[in-house]
């Protein structure tokens, strides 16, 4: 009789833990599932985000785009408008060094005032533009 007793008391306990052990593999269960809903909740809200991520900056992309080649139609017009007309006629200073300087102002105070124009459009020449004649 103490045997059974003692059996029956041991055969209690083991049903007693497994029943708590069932209830701790539910309420696991049940924890893990919400653990699962809000990982997919998270997962969502990660792949919504990285779109609106790649939208944001393909259109951050395209108006820069837009505003740099506005900006550089802008300039060009700008420069286009702005830009004084290149000069016509490009004078160097006068030759004066050595002999050929001297003789080129002698020559020039020698000449008649039209001559002298002419002559000092040659001797605003570099030597280089000059041809032999």
């Amino acid at each position: 009789s103490s045997l059974k007793h003692i059996r029956s008391r041991k055969s209690r306990l083991m049903v007693g833990s497994i029943s708590e052990l069932q209830k701790k593999e539910r309420l696991l269960q049940e924890e893990n599932k919400a653990l699962q809903k809000e990982l997919v909740e998270r997962q969502k809200m990660a792949r919504q985000q990285q779109q609106q991520q790649a939208q944001w900056d393909q259109q951050t992309h395209t108006q820069a785009q837009a505003q740099t080649s506005s900006s550089s139609s802008s300039f060009l017009m700008r420069q286009d408008q702005q830009a004084p007309p290149p000069p016509s006629n490009i004078c160097y200073p006068p030759v004066t060094m050595g002999e050929r300087g001297e003789e080129v102002a002698a020559a020039a105070a020698s000449q008649a005032p039209g001559q002298t124009q002419a002559q000092h459009r040659i001797a605003s020449l570099p030597p280089w533009m000059l041809s032999p004649l």
